[in-house]
C-alpha cells in the first residue's frame, strides 16, 4: 500500500531516533512492484536526510499528502476523508512494526490537519491498531472482511483479534 510505503521509513526513523527522509514529493522516488503497487519510498539521489529538521518532517508529509490524496481520490473514487483515515492507520501499523507506537502518535500530531492520531487496543496480550479505515477487500470476489475491519461488529472484531493473538 502506498500510504504504508510512504510513512514506514519516517516512523522507523522516529522510532530509532535518527533523521527521517524528507517526504517532500519532489525529493522522493517509489520502487514499484510488478503488480503496480508501491513497494517502498526512497529519497532521490542527492537528498540528504539531515537537511530537514525533525519537527518539519510532519509538515512536509502533510504537504505531500495534501497534494497526493485529492488526486488518488479523483482517480479511484475513494473519499478524501477515507484516504486520510488509511494514512492514519498506516502510521499506526508501521509504529507497531517498529515497536514504538508513540512514534506514530508523534508523527500524526506533526502532520495534523485532517489526519487522526492512530488508536491502539490491547487484546489478548497483543497491541493492534484500532482501525478507522476499511480497505473494502471483502468486496473482491473470494475475499473476506479483514479481521480488524472497523465495519465488523465490535464484539466480533475483538473475539477474532483475541483468537489471532492466542495463535501467536
Amino acid at each position: 500500500m502506498a500510504a504504508s510505503s510512504l510513512v514506514a521509513p519516517i516512523v522507523g526513523a522516529y522510532a530509532e531516533g535518527v533523521p527521517a527522509l524528507d517526504p517532500t514529493l519532489e525529493r522522493i522516488g517509489c520502487e514499484i512492484r510488478p503488480d503496480g503497487g508501491v513497494e517502498r519510498v526512497l529519497p532521490l539521489t542527492g537528498t540528504a536526510a539531515d537537511e530537514l529538521p525533525t519537527e518539519s518532517v510532519g509538515h512536509a508529509l502533510r504537504h505531500t499528502l495534501s497534494r497526493v490524496v485529492p488526486v488518488v481520490a479523483e482517480v479511484s473514487g475513494a473519499g478524501v476523508a477515507a484516504l486520510w483515515a488509511i494514512v492514519a492507520d498506516a502510521i499506526g501499523n508501521r509504529a507497531l512494526d517498529a515497536g514504538a507506537k508513540e512514534s506514530g502518535a508523534l508523527l500524526a500530531r506533526e502532520v495534523a490537519g485532517r489526519l487522526p492520531v492512530p488508536r491502539f487496543s490491547d487484546i489478548g496480550g497483543r497491541t493492534f491498531v484500532r482501525r478507522i479505515s476499511c480497505c473494502l477487500v471483502f468486496e473482491v470476489p473470494g475475499c473476506e472482511m479483514c479481521t480488524s475491519c472497523p465495519k465488523r461488529p465490535a464484539a466480533e472484531r475483538e473475539r477474532l483479534l483475541a483468537e489471532l493473538a492466542a495463535r501467536g
